[in-house]
């Protein structure tokens, strides 16, 4: 049911492109677990298989003109992992090495709101596709 319902989303996310004609990346990161990841826009979504996050792009930007990195700051949250929620902030470096296709690297504060307020860092790595 669960895989179901993630290629339900990942097929929402690709019309989205050809209707509403958003930019869509889709891959897979290690994100919490291995999950899989979409950028429709400004938003990035994280499917894992045992929770879920949603984050919006605040603030982006290129180191210079030379170099294919980009930079980027987001906010958003989170539910699921670990029977928890919450929200998060990462802060990550896209390298676009190929026509189409970036590999990315994030590290986020995520403050977890579940029993008790508890604070951590994680990070996330993951490779994505552009349509």
């Amino acid at each position: 049911m669960k895989k179901l319902f993630l290629v339900s989303v990942l097929l929402l996310a690709l019309s989205l492109s050809s209707y509403a004609q958003a930019n869509v990346k889709v891959g897979v990161a290690l994100d919490m677990d291995l999950s899989l990841v979409a950028q429709i826009d400004s938003y990035n979504i994280v499917l894992g298989d045992s929770g879920f996050a949603v984050d919006y792009l605040v603030k982006t930007g290129d180191f210079n003109n030379e170099t294919p990195l980009s930079w980027y700051l987001a906010g958003g949250g989170w539910a699921g992992w670990n029977h928890g929620y919450g929200v998060r902030v990462p802060v990550g470096v896209s390298w676009y090495f190929a026509k189409g296709w970036d590999l990315y690297g994030q590290v986020q504060p995520v403050a977890n709101f579940d029993d008790k307020f508890k604070f951590s860092v994680d990070g996330a790595i993951g490779v994505r596709f552009s349509f």
